[in-house]
């Protein structure tokens, strides 16, 4: 999808909403391990470490940055530590793996699998590149030009032996918690959203799951695009985090919503099943909220039309109407259709109502404005389906 961000209107959802469920602090579990650089290549080469499929994507340094990096490890220059999450996975035997997902230090690790790895390892992010080669470095010039085959072996040991710290975020620490350490050492460099934290979090079927509902090669994705006009971008994950708002409170009601929005919606993801038929279900619903949606409601769907100069896509608006819809049957949803006129008409007056206007606008991710807006929208239509 080609949509920008300033398509959606600034979304206030967590500004001064107090997480009222805090985490236990004797659930953190980070130790501390020690490795050298050609431990963690050789992990690499091994497929033990594993790289998120974050927004903000592997091999974003240019060649002058990724050489420098490389230069100061050939100078055992002290270098930041490392974030990973231990986890378990699955193998082609049915055995659990434990396997370590990259949170904080992508860049690096990018850096080494170029410059190190991508002429002997098939399988990797960095398939389709050449090898790296050095360029711009401020010290060691006389490598310049050069590949890491083509380093001196001495030259290759000293990086090979250089010392990195990694604090390693134990397998079976809580969900939450982990948002809450990724939140908190996200605080440098570029800084990831909330929905990139919780894809780190949630790898395999959950995350597999909330990308169909708005691939543009699934039928959902399709009427997603078609629904919302093309105005939510896949930039930043914007697209995967309206998805996300959908499942949690189509799978665990408005009524369960406690305060943050964030923490809401990473129990929404948990809470995802893995069983195919109950996935396929959601899928349809989900695709006939998005096409009911712009039966009705055209090109203005999920946008404030009440005052002009609001066009943009407003995310409380995709929540209440996507998730509603999504829950209708087809007895309702035929006659909805048939009074769209006057339900849409009604709908735009409704937007003059103060509490409704507020709900959907300022402090949205407290408690009581969603429950406000969910209980507005679904008055008004209960008039039209009963």
């Amino acid at each position: 999808m080609a949509g920008t961000e300033d398509m959606i209107e600034p979304d206030e959802g967590n500004e001064n909403v107090k997480n009222e469920i805090p985490f236990d602090p004797n659930e953190i579990s980070v130790h501390i391990e020690n490795k050298s650089i050609w431990q963690v290549i050789d992990m690499l080469e091994s497929d033990k470490i594993l790289i998120p499929k974050y927004q903000r994507l592997p091999n974003l340094w240019d060649t002058k940055k990724k050489s420098r990096f490389i230069e100061s490890l050939m100078l055992n220059l002290p270098i930041p530590l490392f974030y990973f999450d231990e986890i378990e996975i699955e193998n082609a035997e049915k055995k659990k793996e434990k396997k370590w997902m990259v949170i904080d230090g992508l860049q690096r690790i990018s850096t080494l699998e170029h410059f190190v790895l991508s002429d002997s390892k098939k399988d990797t992010i960095s398939k389709n590149e050449s090898a790296l080669i050095l360029s711009d470095l401020e010290f060691k010039t006389e490598f310049n030009g050069k590949t890491w085959k083509e380093l001196p072996r001495d030259i290759q040991r000293r990086i090979e032996g250089c010392q990195v710290t990694i604090n390693l975020i134990g397998k079976g620490t809580p969900e939450e918690v982990k948002y809450n350490i990724f939140s908190r050492i996200n605080q440098g460099g570029t800084v990831l959203k909330a929905q990139e934290i919780r894809t780190a979090l949630f790898q395999g079927y959950r995350i597999n799951f909330v990308e169909q509902l708005i691939s543009p090669k699934t039928p959902t994705g399709k009427s997603f695009i078609k629904a919302t006009g093309g105005s939510v971008s896949n930039v930043r994950q914007e697209d995967l985090d309206f998805a996300t708002r959908f499942l949690s409170f189509y799978l665990l009601g408005y009524e369960e919503y406690e305060p943050d929005m964030d923490s809401f919606l990473t129990k929404g993801t948990k809470s995802i099943p893995s069983e195919i038929e109950q996935q396929e279900v959601i899928l349809r619903n989900f695709q006939k909220a998005m096409d009911l949606s712009f039966n009705i409601f055209g090109k203005d769907a999920f946008r404030k039309t009440w005052r002009v100069k609001y066009r943009f896509i407003n995310k409380s608006l995709f929540e209440i109407i996507s998730v509603h819809f999504a829950k209708l049957t087809q007895i309702q949803q035929d006659k909805l259709i048939q009074q769209k006129k006057n339900f849409k008409n009604e709908f735009k007056q409704l937007q003059q109502n103060n509490s409704f206007w507020d709900a959907i606008t300022t402090s949205t991710a407290s408690k009581d404005k969603v429950k406000k807006r969910h209980e507005i929208f679904s008055d008004l239509l209960n008039k039209y389906i009963v």
